[in-house]
């Protein structure tokens, strides 16, 4: 047994260990709000006071913007490439929701293989799918401000994953939501609303021009 256990420590610290880099943004500045969508289904406003108490005076807010009357939207709030199978991804933001019924909000992610360091994020194919990855199934309690965490582990045959705020309702209803945050491998690239921060490489800011380009393109 004395063996087995001695075996079973040398292999534990042969094992490579994945070092992992997180990033924040908490829309304070109001000059970044989300990285797109499909098509028109949704729509954001930075908003002063819509911030969580404690956080910067600055908060998004998702509006639901397509047909059906009933059913979801997506914005995308983060996106990540250069991901290998067995990699992890942890999120977490806080939401708003005072209503305790329709709109509801879920914390989802969806895989685009199509993510690549583009240079400029004009060049990147944000709305390209691969396929849903769900993420944290609970619409919580619906009181308030409320933080929704996840973990997402990559399947083989995938690279990249885009972070999706969801909001469920009619159209014109909204979500407030604020200080987002992400843990990647180090070996991954990861786009937020103000920057993009390639693998290895020096934060790239965006100024609030570009994005409303990017922005124009899914609309």
């Amino acid at each position: 047994m004395r063996k087995l256990t001695l075996t079973l420590a040398a292999l534990l610290l042969t094992m490579p260990v994945i070092a992992a880099q997180t990033y924040t943004y908490d829309w304070a500045d109001g000059a970044a709000d989300y990285i797109g969508c499909f098509d028109t289904d949704m729509e954001t406003v930075i908003e002063a006071g819509a911030n969580r108490p404690g956080s910067e005076g600055y908060g998004l807010v998702l509006i639901k913007n397509n047909l059906p009357t009933e059913g979801y939207a997506l914005g995308f709030l983060a996106a990540v490439w250069g991901l290998e199978a067995g990699d992890q991804v942890t999120a977490s933001i806080w939401r708003m929701d005072d209503f305790g019924a329709m709109p509801y909000f879920r914390f989802w992610a969806h895989y685009n293989n199509s993510l690549v360091d583009a240079g400029s994020p004009l060049l990147q194919d944000m709305v390209a799918y691969d396929g849903n990855c769900m993420g944290n199934n609970d619409f919580g309690y619906q009181s308030g401000w409320e933080h929704f965490t996840w973990t997402w582990t990559i399947e083989e045959g995938n690279t990249g994953l885009v972070i999706d705020g969801v909001v469920y309702g009619s159209v014109g209803d909204v979500i407030l939501v604020d200080d987002f945050e992400i843990t990647v491998p180090d070996h991954a690239s990861v786009r937020l609303p103000n920057a993009v921060y390639p693998a290895g490489g020096a934060p790239v800011q965006t100024d609030a021009s570009t994005w409303a380009d990017v922005k124009a393109l899914f609309r």
